[in-house]
Order: C-alpha cells, then structure tokens, then sequence
C-alpha cells in the first residue's frame, strides 16, 4: 500500500514539474510595449532598448527581440527583409509564413546554420515606425513552443 502511494505521489509530483515547465506566461517588453507569451522559466539575460534576450537554462531555447525602426517598410517589403536577414545571418531557410497578429503583420522563416534551427521573425507594426525582428533559437524537441512564441507577439 505504501509502495503504491509512493509511487503515485511522485508520478504527480513529475506531472507537475512538467506542466510547469511547459507553461507559458504574458511577458511585455517594458521599453516597447510588446507584448509576446513565453515560458514562465526564460531567464531574462538582455532588456535594455537596443535588444530583449531570454532563454531557457537547459538552452534548448533562446529568445532574441531587435527594433527594427524603418517607416517604409511594408508588409511585400517585409517578407524580403526577413528572407534577406536570414540569409546575411548565415541561415539556410525554408520558404517566407506570413503571419497575421494582435497589431502586427508578421512572416517568418525557419533556418538551419551549423546544426541549429532558429525562427528568424520580422514584426510589422502598421501603425509606427517600430517595428521588429526576433530570432528564436531552439533544440531537438522544442519547434512547438519556438512557433507559439513567433505566433503571441502583440503590442
């Protein structure tokens, strides 16, 4: 009977360890205003005005956040840019996503560069002139919560 219980009590004590880490939580950068989710145990290493930067301790998951002020870019423009970013940051990638977000227009791509894989993100803000490009890096194992990422961004 012991052992049973024993056994059942640590199974919930991992399912809960699991959850927690996989949870995702509102995150804003405070200097911009935007607003993205991410997991609640990013540990913040960069959040001055020029670049926001987290990650996970495992470093399974990095997150990188860039303004990117130009007030001619559009969203056509856009798509290039981040094909072009990509491709100056040493990223072969797959084909341009568009996306459309809370406030933004977005497209991203996903790269490969010496065995790593990274969402190189472009973030349209219609509005102003800021905008921005983020680069999420991430491990074996972690695409899901790269792409949630990508897909949370507002402002």
């Amino acid at each position: 009977m012991k052992k049973t219980y024993l056994i059942i009590a640590s199974m919930l004590f991992l399912l809960n360890t699991v959850t927690q880490a996989q949870s995702f939580t509102p995150w804003t950068w405070d200097t911009y205003g935007l607003a993205f989710k991410a997991p609640s145990n990013m540990i913040v290493e960069t959040n001055n005005g020029e670049e926001f930067g987290a990650k996970l301790k495992n470093d399974l998951l990095h997150l990188y956040i860039f303004p990117w002020k130009d007030a001619e870019l559009t969203t056509g423009s856009l798509n290039a840019e981040v094909e072009a970013l990509a491709e100056s940051l040493g990223y072969e990638g797959s084909e341009v996503v568009e996306l459309e977000l809370n406030s933004f227009e977005g497209s991203y791509v996903i790269g490969k560069k010496d065995e790593v894989t990274s969402i190189i993100l472009g973030l349209l803000d219609p509005e102003s002139e800021n905008n921005f490009y983020v680069l999420i890096v991430y491990g074996p194992g972690y695409e899901k919560r790269a792409l949630e990422i990508a897909n949370s961004f507002s402002k």
